[in-house]
């Protein structure tokens, strides 16, 4: 899987985009949607819950908790043993399987992402 991140002008303002190479039979990624969903705040607001996304997979890869729920406004992750349920909070049968080594991969990267400059020009790509 690869993750492509780019820096998009989204209703005048500059915003962090994802796609994915790992789409569904909708031409949809649920992980990419999953990182955007920003609750209707400022992306960089939602660095700390992509942190605690982050503690959240850990807590569970190291057995301090056997699974782990992490969600937003529309999309949501279960947390469950060596893999990611990545669903939609307004139908859970929307979803798809990740690895749980491939999901914190990704949001590290998104992590990593958002906290740098904006700007239109770069694009990063990440193989997951």
């Amino acid at each position: 899987m690869k993750l492509t991140f780019t820096w998009e002008k989204i209703s005048g303002d500059i915003d962090p985009f994802c796609e994915s190479s790992d789409k569904n039979e909708d031409g949809i990624s649920l992980l990419a949607c999953l990182l955007m969903d920003d609750g209707g705040r400022r992306y960089i607001e939602t660095l700390s819950w992509v942190h605690d996304g982050i503690l959240k997979v850990d807590s569970v890869t190291r057995g301090y908790l056997s699974n782990s729920d992490w969600d937003r406004e529309a999309w949501g992750a279960k947390v469950d043993g060596n893999e990611v349920k990545i669903y939609s909070l307004h139908n859970e049968y929307y979803c798809e399987l990740v690895a749980v080594s491939t999901f914190r991969m990704a949001l590290e990267a998104w992590a990593n992402f958002i906290q740098s400059a904006p700007d239109m020009a770069v694009k990063k790509e990440i193989s997951l």
